[in-house]
């Protein structure tokens, strides 16, 4: 799921910036151009590519959610003809289903904030190894920016950053509020690092648990074959 986006938009932009910095200054001699429009310049392109950093983690998995959404349709229509031909209804199960429970207390969002940069920058800090600067610009989005697009990326990281700095049973909580985001592609990665933190922590059944449980909810995952290959592993001859 690390493909990256095409580079076509962000390369058509950089060319139209450069182009209208261009066109300002046609009617000026070689070297009066202002330092202001140096620095707007730069700033606009700077911004761009925060952005673009920051969207590409989430434009990678969208195929496969896609492909995740017709699996779980077909499934549901599948168990929808079942019932129908075992002359089994619905109609005892009423109650509308409750939505999800969100991870994150719904404070509002702050327009001020810009998630996208913080993101960026976020996980400019994870790679780096900056693991406690990370969490806290990760924990930042969270609070500012709850319903942001990029809120459950944030919480899959830091429970990566926790995992990385072997604090294994706070990275094990981290994962699992990711699974409780209604939508969200990172469901399978979190599944996986559930069932690896369990695992570091010396709790093989649970570990056990978890693999089955990503190959039942996740057949289409990437994980599927390290998941299949771990879990043999435990289970032994």
């Amino acid at each position: 799921m690390r493909a990256n986006l095409p580079p076509g938009p962000l390369l058509c932009l950089l060319l139209a910036a450069a182009l209208a910095a261009g066109a300002g200054c046609a009617g000026t001699a070689p070297g009066t151009r202002s330092a202001d429009d140096s620095a707007d310049l730069r700033e606009k392109l700077e911004a761009m590519g925060r952005d673009q950093q920051a969207y590409a983690d989430r434009g990678e998995d969208l195929a496969e959610r896609l492909q995740r959404a017709e699996e779980s349709l077909a499934a549901l229509h599948e168990r929808v003809a079942a019932l129908e031909g075992s002359g089994v209804s619905g109609a005892g199960s009423s109650a509308a289903p409750h939505p999800p429970a969100s991870p994150v207390a719904r404070t509002g969002a702050d327009p001020t904030f810009d998630a996208a940069a913080s993101y960026a920058s976020a996980r400019d800090q994870h790679r780096e190894r900056r693991f406690d600067e990370a969490v806290a610009a990760f924990s930042e989005i969270l609070e500012r920016a709850p319903d942001s697009d990029l809120a459950d990326n944030a919480r899959y990281w830091i429970g990566e950053a926790r995992y990385l700095q072997r604090r294994f049973r706070q990275a094990l909580a981290e994962f699992t509020k990711v699974l409780a985001y209604p939508y969200t592609e990172k469901a399978d990665d979190a599944q996986l690092m559930i069932a690896r933190s369990y695992l570091a922590l010396g709790e093989s059944d649970q570990a056990m648990a978890a693999f089955r449980k990503l190959l039942q909810n996740y057949p289409g995952s990437e994980y599927v074959d390290e998941a299949r290959e771990e879990l043999r592993q435990l289970e032994g001859p």
